[in-house]
């Protein structure tokens, strides 16, 4: 079987890349609580990085 052939429907892919099951996308609720989730991990990276108290640091 060669990755053109493949139609990402069979049970035993061999490729790792293949799922045989659909993608899904995240809810537009999981996606805000995502990126606040980030937003949060950068400003306290930032915080750390310039001496300030990440307590300080709101969102």
């Amino acid at each position: 079987m060669y990755a053109v052939d493949c139609t990402g429907h069979c049970d035993d892919c061999p490729f790792t890349w293949c799922s045989s099951t659909p993608a899904t996308r995240p809810s537009k609720a999981e996606q805000r609580t995502g990126w606040r989730q980030e937003a949060l991990e950068e400003l306290e990276d930032l915080a750390d990085l310039y001496g300030i108290d990440a307590g300080r640091v709101r969102l």
